[in-house]
């Protein structure tokens, strides 16, 4: 199953990384945007099939915040990233319902079994 992809993320090189990785994997990356109002606008004339979300988002909107508006208006499923692995955080983040949290750092062959896991997760929900 190849995916179409948003990127949320605000850290460039990190960016960078996932689309050129998840391209590798075949999946297609519709675009990289990098603030809660971009991904919005973004979403407004593009469907991905998944979002790429940063936990961490600076900005008016964090990662948290943008989830629980593109899961209720959107209803797009999404993945977070995080360097951050704090308690508190990381519950926050599981009562938006993400399809996945994926840990960083990333590496090439992290995310070819990241994505493998998140396909079946997305199947799943379509059968």
């Amino acid at each position: 199953m190849d995916l179409s992809i948003l990127i949320v993320e605000d850290n460039f090189i990190i960016q960078m990384f996932l689309e050129e990785a998840l391209a590798n994997l075949g999946h297609e990356v519709l675009g990289s945007v990098d603030t809660g109002p971009d991904t919005l606008s973004f979403i407004e004339t593009n469907t991905p099939n998944i979002i790429f979300l940063d936990i961490g988002l600076s900005g008016s909107l964090s990662g948290i915040d943008l989830a629980k508006t593109i899961k209720d208006k959107y209803q797009i499923p999404f993945v977070f990233l995080t360097g951050n692995s704090d308690r508190p955080t990381l519950e926050l983040a599981q009562k938006t319902d993400p399809l996945h949290i994926i840990s960083k750092p990333i590496d090439e062959d992290k995310l070819k079994d990241e994505m493998q896991f998140i396909t079946e997760k997305l199947r799943s929900r379509i059968v």
